[in-house]
């Protein structure tokens, strides 16, 4: 029997794959730019290429591999796991080859299989539970979007500057988000705009999706703009989060948060913030649990199981610690 599993963390901006062995000893670990293919024209070949690579490093053959798990961003319709499954029959793995949005191997890094909730708000955004019927439940099925993505954050800030919703204690970070921009003042930036921001959707896209380290290290600083957009985003996750919790039998839920927004010092502590507040309607209490597992980390786990490799409790911890060694 095979027993080596490949893991995948395939985001808007990075695609990470991992080789472990039947024992939970990593063989192999590569990076490659983001898999979203709406983000990014080569999401195909940044993910090819990486599973090329860690095969090569871990000295093994496609055919050698039981299982393969690849948490993408952007998948949601039928169409999009469609290419998901095509890309990866190109790998000439010949286990089980297995494709989920990215949220589910987050959640598995998280609780490992048991109730909670994860919330992502990075390049992407997304909440996501599994309740303690095993029940798989995400926030947009209820019609609910949380704006914690990255671009988001840039583009509300963009819009109240242009609207003109901004103090005198704002001068000082609109004055450096005009640099980013490259522009010399709100005017400049709103002709700006009127093109379209850069030459495509894409790159109007990652250009905002970049500003964000601005937009979260403002509202460290206490910049109001800056606080009132993240507030305003964290409380959507707050609402996502009760949401799904309102789904769950127990009064007490377990819920993490991930993506580099959303793990922000100021946005981690309005969303806690909000969600420690008394709830009369719903008398729960929120536990945060503090992920220390990187998402390939559950990709890897995952495998495991697809495989129907059994691993021991310490496994996790051993991925863990693996994974750091290579800054993960």
């Amino acid at each position: 029997m095979n027993t080596y599993v490949i893991g995948i963390d395939g985001g808007g901006s990075h695609t990470r794959v991992a080789v472990a062995d039947g024992d939970g000893q990593l063989l192999s670990y590569v990076e490659k730019g983001g898999c979203n293919r709406y983000h990014d024209a080569n999401a195909e070949q940044h993910v090819l290429g990486g599973i090329a690579e860690a095969l090569e490093q871990a000295g093994i053959k496609g055919e050698q591999v039981a299982a393969i798990q690849a948490g993408m961003a952007g998948l949601d319709r039928e169409e999009e796991f469609a290419w998901a499954e095509g890309v990866l029959a190109q790998t000439g793995i010949l286990g089980r080859r297995s494709a989920v949005n990215d949220t589910h191997i987050a959640h598995t890094a998280a609780f490992n299989g048991r109730p909670g909730i994860v919330a992502i708000g990075g390049t992407g955004s997304l909440i996501l539970a599994r309740t303690e019927q095993e029940i798989w439940l995400r926030n947009d099925q209820f019609g609910h979007y949380a704006p914690t993505a990255a671009r988001f954050l840039s583009y509300d800030t963009v819009h109240s500057v242009l609207a003109g919703r901004y103090e005198p204690e704002d001068h000082s970070f609109i004055k450096q988000m005009l640099a980013y921009w490259n522009v010399r003042s709100v005017p400049e930036l709103a002709a700006l705009g009127t093109a379209g921001f850069a030459v495509d959707k894409q790159a109007m896209n990652r250009k905002f999706s970049q500003m964000a380290p601005l937009v979260t290290e403002a509202a460290i600083q206490q910049i109001p703009l800056a606080m009132r957009v993240c507030d305003s985003a964290a409380d959507t996750a707050v609402v996502g989060i009760l949401m799904l919790a309102s789904c769950f039998h127990s009064q007490q839920v377990s819920y993490t948060l991930t993506g580099s927004c959303l793990t922000s010092s100021y946005m981690k502590a309005a969303v806690q913030k909000g969600l420690g507040q008394n709830h009369s309607s719903t008398s729960r209490e929120f536990n945060y649990i503090s992920s220390e597992l990187p998402a390939v980390g559950g990709a890897i786990l995952d495998a495991f199981q697809l495989a129907g490799i059994k691993v021991n409790q310490g496994t996790p911890a051993a991925l863990q610690n693996q994974l750091q060694a290579y800054g993960t």
